[in-house]
């Protein structure tokens, strides 16, 4: 069974005066993104390979991840994940081949993807209040991406 996990990026600065592309994470986002990379590997989510907006705060996000996984994964960092709406982030999905695949971005769209696969299956519910920072849906899949359940939400 195939593993998507849907990743909101972590807590950054406000970053005033700073272009929003370059924001980088608080140090509140660093441990929680590393407690979240803790929890996935604990339970066999290791991703083999990641989608990962180029934004400063999504590459810290999962860098921050990164040493809970260990061996090695095939990382792909796209400027278009940056500002992605919801159809962009699903075919990106869709046309990645992987057993565990981790995608870390940005809402309002990664909240919107998760959303979409959930559907109204009830044990979706913990999506339906939002979406914070560092937060990780995980669903399980068959080949298509109509076929995505809901298995858990992972939080700092």
């Amino acid at each position: 069974m195939r593993h998507i996990v849907i990743m909101r990026h972590a807590k950054a600065e406000r970053g005033e005066g700073k272009p929003d592309f370059e924001r980088m994470l608080e140090t509140r986002g660093v441990n929680d993104a590393e407690l979240v990379g803790r929890q996935l590997a604990e339970a066999g989510l290791v991703p083999d390979v990641v989608l990962c907006s180029a934004a400063r705060r999504t590459r810290d996000t999962f860098a921050a991840m990164l040493g809970h996984f260990g061996g090695d994964c095939l990382v792909h960092v796209r400027r278009n994940l940056y500002e992605a709406e919801i159809a962009e982030l699903r075919e990106a999905v869709r046309d990645t081949r992987g057993e565990c695949v981790l995608l870390v971005g940005h809402n309002p769209s990664v909240h919107g993807l998760a959303l979409e696969f959930a559907g109204a299956d009830p044990a979706a519910a913990p999506l339906k209040g939002g979406f914070p920072t560092a937060s990780a849906a995980v669903f399980t899949m068959g080949f298509g991406l109509d076929t995505a359940k809901f298995d858990r939400l992972v939080t700092p």
